[in-house]
């Protein structure tokens, strides 16, 4: 009889210590799986707001009407960013005062009278590069051409 009450007393014993095993890691799971949704969310705020501030903008660059190596490009930059800055980041330019003078190892051509200008969507750049801030959607065309 004492070893069928030592038998129960050691059932009850481990099947207590189970459930109260059990309920912790429910806890434990239920927090975490809490945690992961909010910060799945946090990240997914954060995010759009990074992309909101972003805006895709297209870089043509031409000689004599031809594209140059690399020479077309969309790229995505802050809403109000600079041509120059724009270019330096994305393009090999050497520029003096804002005034580019090479694009990608294509220079302009002083003999030939054929000067870097650039459009902004269809019309030719008012402000230089320095000062052109950039917007969604502007299609940026730079030309290698003789200026007439």
């Amino acid at each position: 009889m004492k070893k069928w009450l030592l038998l129960l007393s050691a059932s009850f014993v481990l099947a207590a210590c189970g459930q109260e095993v059990a309920e912790p890691q429910v806890d434990t799971s239920a927090d975490t799986s809490t945690s992961v949704v909010e910060s799945e969310v946090s990240s997914e705020l954060a995010s759009s707001e990074t992309d909101a501030d972003l805006v895709e903008v297209t870089v043509s660059v031409t000689e004599d009407g031809e594209l140059i190596t690399d020479g077309e490009q969309v790229v995505e930059v802050e809403e109000g960013a600079l041509l120059l800055d724009v270019m330096k980041e994305h393009y090999a330019i050497t520029e003096d005062g804002g005034f580019i003078s090479a694009i990608n190892g294509v220079e302009q051509d002083e003999d030939a009278g054929k000067w870097w200008m650039f459009d902004v969507n269809g019309a030719m750049g008012e402000t230089g590069a320095a000062e052109t801030e950039l917007q969604a959607g502007d299609l940026i065309e730079w030309k290698l051409e003789a200026f007439e």
